[in-house]
């Protein structure tokens, strides 16, 4: 039975990045030596490609919440390969420490959901591409490569 984790109101959830940082999930989900990026349309990192991801809900496991968030944002049934490691990204705007975890495609077809404009494989980073996720998307390379 699929658990379903209650999500903080928007009003709370911004009021909370005041005093607090994220902990969040990346997912690197990867087709041979490929990647998917999505091109967000909303803030932070509005009309950047970034990699799918999200909060982690309170009780939720980190494993749980990159498959959830493959689900919501993309309609992809994932399997998590390995755990890449954790990303911090302390800006102003909004506090974020990442879970990492490297995916492969177990089935579905891509859609994408509000969050995101259009959504792409890459083989290289893209220039407009959300800068602290560079260096992840570097590291996830070098686990292809192996």
């Amino acid at each position: 039975m699929e658990r379903k984790f209650k999500r903080a109101p928007r009003n709370l959830f911004d009021k909370f990045s005041l005093y607090f940082p994220y902990s969040t999930v990346d997912v690197v989900i990867r087709n041979n030596d490929s990647f998917i990026l999505a091109k967000r349309t909303i803030p932070p990192y509005q009309n950047k490609w970034n990699l799918p991801g999200g909060v982690v809900f309170k009780t939720e496991k980190l494993a749980v919440a990159a498959k959830r968030v493959a689900k919501e944002e993309l309609g992809l049934t994932v399997k998590i390969e390995r755990f890449l490691g954790v990303y911090e990204n302390p800006v102003l705007s909004r506090h974020d420490i990442s879970h990492v975890f490297i995916v492969s495609i177990l089935k579905g077809k891509i859609i994408h959901d509000f969050q995101s404009s259009e959504v792409k494989f890459f083989k290289n980073v893209p220039q407009n591409m959300v800068p602290y996720q560079k260096k992840i998307v570097y590291d996830a390379q070098l686990f292809f490569e192996s």
